[in-house]
């Protein structure tokens, strides 16, 4: 019996399960949640002490974010005050560092679309939704981190600008 329960679990997790399992996970749907938003904010999560002892900071990220999103024409709010779409997108960046023993920081780095959206089923009102998402971790050397974290997060706010591009 227990190698029958192995198999059926293995097969579930490699992909054989039957589609209904499927159907209920929730998948984000990237750039088609871009379209016809008017523009976002920024905000950068707090750095740790760690990161913004190596020069880092989170009006720093926060400048370096909006800077690429306005030079690719995507409009900046300042405040959801500001904002006229209802679902007051805003993107989210996170940063989490944790050193190592020999000198390398191994870093996440997460890059979000969050906005308010409305459930099909109960017609209320998700705040603050993951909509689009994109995300790294790497391992980085201490003497390198500061500009390898900034380098990331150019990169994953280069795609949230292609995909923005793609649908507006």
């Amino acid at each position: 019996m227990p190698c029958v329960r192995l198999s059926l679990c293995l097969l579930f997790i490699l992909g054989g399960a039957p589609s209904l399992a499927w159907a209920q996970m929730f998948v984000t749907t990237g750039r088609d949640t871009l379209r016809g938003l008017p523009g976002v904010e920024v905000l950068v999560e707090p750095l740790q002490p760690e990161l913004e002892a190596v020069g880092l900071s989170t009006t720093g990220l926060t400048r370096e974010v909006t800077q690429q999103l306005t030079a690719a024409g995507v409009t900046i709010y300042q405040s959801q005050r500001e904002n006229p779409s209802s679902s007051k997108p805003y993107v989210y960046v996170h940063v989490s560092a944790v050193a190592g023993g020999n000198g390398d920081v191994a870093v996440a780095i997460q890059l979000h679309l969050r906005q308010t959206l409305v459930s099909l089923t109960t017609e209320s009102r998700v705040v603050n939704a993951m909509s689009w998402d994109q995300h790294s971790v790497s391992v980085m050397p201490l003497r390198m981190l500061r500009a390898d974290i900034v380098e990331e997060v150019r990169a994953l706010a280069a795609r949230f600008v292609a995909d923005w591009k793609a649908v507006h």
